[in-house]
């Protein structure tokens, strides 16, 4: 899980400017994980992209990640 969280982390930072404002917070139930992104104010929008195409990006890759440790994952943007 914590592969996971520094994966995210580490795309994350590469689309905003504040990288200190990165707060993720993991939920685990059974073989479902949830990652809870939050960012700076105003940075928000770079994560989720247009028509949320980024976001669904991120999810992509997070979710391949896990597909190696069969792990179920879902990423929230949090505002």
């Amino acid at each position: 899980m914590e592969k996971l969280e520094k994966l995210l982390y580490f795309i994350v930072s590469e689309l905003v400017e504040d990288t200190d404002s990165i707060k993720i917070k993991s939920i685990k139930k059974g073989k479902n994980i949830i990652l809870k992104l939050r960012v700076g104010d105003g940075e928000l929008g770079k994560t989720i992209g247009k028509n949320g195409i980024t976001a669904s990006a991120i999810r992509g890759v997070v979710q391949a990640a896990a597909v190696k440790d069969k792990l179920n994952v879902d990423v929230e943007f949090l505002d």
